[in-house]
């Protein structure tokens, strides 16, 4: 679980508030997130095909509003709104990095 710890430290620890307003409005402060975001990961001993299929998940999903799309599919739409809004779409958005990471480290061969 060693990952769950990456992903912590990676996203929070290592993530700064000009990176947290900005990756949803511009490409290339999403990718300089997701540059500190995977510093952590490298400490794994991750295959590179894994690290890559991190970093790519991750910058998909924080550049995009993935999150908000998936609530309304699911008819969650009262979760995007107060009082249940941010929070909810906050610990939704953990969820689908956690998910993500679990399977790439599970299913996808690494080192």
């Amino acid at each position: 679980m060693d990952w769950l710890v990456a992903f912590l430290v990676g996203d929070y620890l290592l993530q700064n508030d000009w990176m947290a307003r900005g990756k949803k409005k511009s490409s290339w402060i999403c990718t300089v997130h997701v540059f500190f975001f995977m510093l952590p990961f490298l400490l794994l001993g991750l295959s590179w095909l894994q690290l890559i299929l991190i970093a790519i998940q991750h910058w998909i999903q924080d550049r995009t509003d993935f999150v908000i799309w998936f609530l309304k599919v699911a008819r969650k739409e009262d979760m995007t709104q107060p009082p249940l809004a941010p929070w909810s779409a906050i610990v939704m958005d953990n969820v689908w990095h956690i998910f993500f990471i679990y399977i790439i480290i599970r299913w996808i061969p690494g080192g």
